[in-house]
């Protein structure tokens, strides 16, 4: 019936430019994600935090929005007493924007914030486009409509991030045609060094993390449509994850004890150094499913399969 499945890679980079989206944002929307994008800064200069935060909570400012969730997955840039760069994993109407890392001291007053500029990719079930693809092709064109799917991010220690899409098209048509030559920006991708990995707001030791969307994609049945079915629509998401730290005692880190209780930690990882081609990869709640030893370099490593929690809020991707 003219359905036709394609896949393709990306390696995952900014535009170069703070506040642009990144020229594969269509196909993150076209698979479930909603872009949002932050083009001013909040505050426009930094300003105090309020006071009675913690080295894990920022009580942010005047400035700040008091709509909840407003920042999830969102940079925060610190200066002035408690200084850094860090991610938020929840926000609430009282201003209260919970970290993913533990800062290095009590975050009040005397610390500045800002949000910068970003933009931000997260779970959607509604408002989901489709997009038209063109597969160029040995002096073909086929040209595909209504074209949706599924996207897994690969994040590698010390190689690119990468996502791979598999989507699902309408054969349109098919013709001679040659290779147009595409406009593309010069944006080098970031490499997975020097940057972030962590669990429970913890450094790990990490070869990779893993996160797939998990959609369910059907063309519904319709005998009115042209080949008798209707472009492809997600109809459900099931997201999975899974890293592999290098092992620890228990007292840096008991996994099965969160398993058993089924406590919920953060992931976060980030990379890049310059603005405008910096990544973060913030799940506020990861659900532990499995936890088994492994080895790697012939040292030992935990291989630890999550599920991310939250109806739309399963997984922010920011570049910023």
């Amino acid at each position: 019936g003219m359905k036709v499945p394609f896949s393709f890679d990306v390696n995952l980079k900014g535009s170069g430019a703070a506040g642009t989206a990144p020229e594969f944002g269509v196909a993150l929307r076209a698979c479930g994600y909603s872009e949002q994008i932050t083009a001013t800064a909040v505050p426009a200069s930094a300003a105090a935090c309020r006071a009675g935060g913690s080295t894990t909570v920022a009580q942010l400012g005047s400035a700040a929005s008091s709509t909840p969730d407003a920042y999830n997955g969102m940079p925060l840039l610190l200066t002035s007493g408690v200084t850094g760069n860090t991610f938020i994993t929840d926000y609430d109407a009282s201003k209260n924007a919970t970290l993913a890392e533990t800062m290095g001291g009590t975050i009040d007053a005397g610390t500045n914030y800002q949000i910068p500029v970003n933009v931000l990719y997260k779970p959607a079930s509604t408002s989901i486009p489709s997009v038209t693809a063109w597969i160029y092709e040995d002096g073909l064109l086929y040209k595909l409509l209504g074209c949706r799917g599924n996207v897994g991010l690969t994040l590698n220690s010390g190689g690119l991030w990468v996502a791979r899409f598999s989507m699902s098209g309408m054969f349109a048509s098919k013709f001679d045609a040659s290779v147009v030559t595409p406009t593309l920006d010069n944006t080098v991708p970031p490499i997975f060094k020097n940057g972030k990995a962590k669990f429970n707001r913890a450094s790990i030791a990490i070869n990779s993390l893993t996160l797939e969307n998990g959609n369910t994609v059907t063309n519904p049945d319709n005998p009115n449509a042209l080949e008798g079915f209707d472009p492809a629509q997600i109809t459900g998401r099931k997201y999975r994850g899974s890293i592999d730290p290098a092992a620890t005692l228990i007292a840096t880190r008991d996994v099965l004890t969160d398993l058993r209780a089924g406590t919920k930690r953060i992931i976060h990882a980030g990379c890049g150094s310059t603005a405008g081609n910096r990544i973060g990869l913030t799940i506020p709640e990861a659900i532990l499913l499995n936890d088994s030893s492994g080895a790697r370099d012939n040292l030992m490593i935990e291989n630890i399969d999550f599920a991310p929690a939250g109806r739309d809020s399963g997984a922010y991707l920011c570049f910023w």
